[in-house]
């Protein structure tokens, strides 16, 4: 799961400012599950806290829109001290495909081996990292096993949980701003669903991105099984079947009215992608990375153990469940049938390296690639932030991180093959950026042609 909040300063007035992905919450671990009380074995998604605070000085800042939502604990310090002006877009690294593979390690970046090795030391498999300042690769490394007996390594791959919502977001940016489609689009009459509750009918594409369509439950995470049963299909159903599906429910709330966290929203909305263009979720992410060096996104499966892909090992109280794959019938491990990626899509569904998700993150900061919220906060003089986007998904744990100084840009993006579901993976943002605090001598290297 994924989320993200604004804390900005504007003319000494303090606002929460929602941008659109969601909203945020300051409680502690609070597991996303189905309407059924949690038991062991059960999918569990945990949301991950992420901060964006924001400076700006002079206070001359756009007008805020507030939120009711409460801000997000902790929160990470923000520099008031005029700046420079900001590089401009054309310093994004362009890395030429299929490159060679890197001979020797780079030299140590000791507070950020440091905090990934505590984690490790908490009984996480392993991970990986990319650290990118100022558009070069200062630092990417592997830390413990992708899978027993591999080490992991900068190029391993993970499956990204939320922050694929980060990149949807983008992609939805890309096609209303080009005119493939609109945020007021009502989106069951555009994708030909008659649904049970008129107010279903009232949903649009700007209600799915935000997470206000009003769904009572997370249909496309836990009733892929009962909605194949319903229907007399094989399990899972094809996400046009569980679109059907999640319109034969009332809803909980009138939509655009409450906020509620849920994939399946980013689901549907992957489909009325996907109708709008005539083409894939993940054809189309791909060609909106590829100029920015991206080569290893793919759409992740849940049963697909590829080589060059981690093993994903889940907290032991939801490590097993119920397959929801008549093809692998009984309990799975969790990550491995438990839910079917493919459906949900965009929602949790990408595949990469941290390399590639660290491009991703430089691309938005420096406007060569959509942001995902709608209002954008502008990597320029006078700014400076912290930006955190987090996915945790059954066995996988993934942030994308950037600092804005307004002097220095520096992006961190890092995977786990494990997650606690609980206070480990709460302190894990702190770690990282506890790190790049401590770092006071940067890498003059750029390992990009390198990777």
């Amino acid at each position: 799961m994924q989320r993200f909040v604004v804390l900005l300063l504007v003319a000494g007035v303090l606002a929460v400012v929602g941008l659109g992905l969601s909203a945020p919450r300051s409680t502690g671990p609070d597991p996303l599950t189905s309407a059924a009380s949690p038991t062991p074995g059960a999918v569990q998604e945990t949301p991950a806290s992420a901060v964006v605070e924001t400076k700006l000085t002079p206070p001359t800042a756009p007008a805020a829109v507030v939120s009711a939502a409460p801000p997000p604990a902790p929160s990470a310090d923000v520099s008031s001290r005029p700046e420079p002006a900001a590089r401009s877009s054309q310093q994004l690294p362009l890395p030429t495909a299929n490159p060679p593979a890197v001979s020797a390690p780079p030299a140590p970046m000791p507070a950020f081996d440091a905090a990934m090795n505590a984690v490790l030391a908490e009984g996480y498999p392993g991970g990986s990292l990319a650290v990118v300042r100022d558009g070069k690769l200062v630092y990417t490394r592997g830390y413990g096993f992708a899978k027993a007996g591999v080490a992991a390594t900068p190029m391993t791959r993970y499956r990204q949980a939320s922050v694929s919502k980060a990149v949807t977001g983008s992609l939805l940016a890309q096609l209303v701003t080009n005119g493939t489609l609109t945020m007021d689009l009502r989106v069951f009459p555009y994708l030909g669903v008659a649904p049970v509750d008129p107010r279903t009918n009232a949903i649009t594409v700007r209600m799915l991105k935000d997470h206000t369509s009003g769904f009572a439950g997370d249909y496309f995470l836990f009733e892929s099984r009962k909605a194949a049963t319903f229907y007399g299909v094989a399990s899972p159903p094809d996400p046009d079947t569980m679109v059907r599906w999640t319109a034969h429910y009332q809803l909980a709330t009138d939509p655009g009215s409450t906020y509620h966290y849920n994939n399946t929203n980013y689901a549907i909305l992957s489909r009325v992608i996907e109708k709008a263009t005539g083409r894939a979720w993940i054809d189309l992410v791909r060609d909106m990375a590829k100029p920015f060096g991206i080569a290893t996104w793919r759409l992740g499966t849940s049963l697909a153990r590829p080589a060059d892909e981690a093993t994903y090992y889940e907290a032991d109280t939801f490590k097993f469940g119920p397959s929801v794959f008549d093809s692998v019938p009984g309990t799975v491990e969790t990550p491995y049938g438990a839910y079917d990626a493919a459906s949900l899509n965009g929602a949790v569904a990408l595949v990469s390296t941290v390399i590639d998700m660290a491009r991703y993150d430089q691309g938005v900061a420096m406007g060569g690639i959509p942001a995902p919220e709608l209002d954008a906060i502008p990597t320029k003089a006078g700014w400076s932030y912290t930006y955190v986007y987090n996915g945790s998904m059954p066995g996988q744990y993934t942030f994308v991180m950037r600092v804005w100084d307004g002097a220095h840009l520096t992006v961190m993006a890092g995977a786990f093959n494990h997650r606690d579901a609980g206070a480990i993976d709460e302190t894990i943002n702190g770690r990282i950026l506890d790190a790049y605090r401590a770092t006071t001598a940067w890498p003059a290297v750029d390992l990009f042609p390198s990777y």
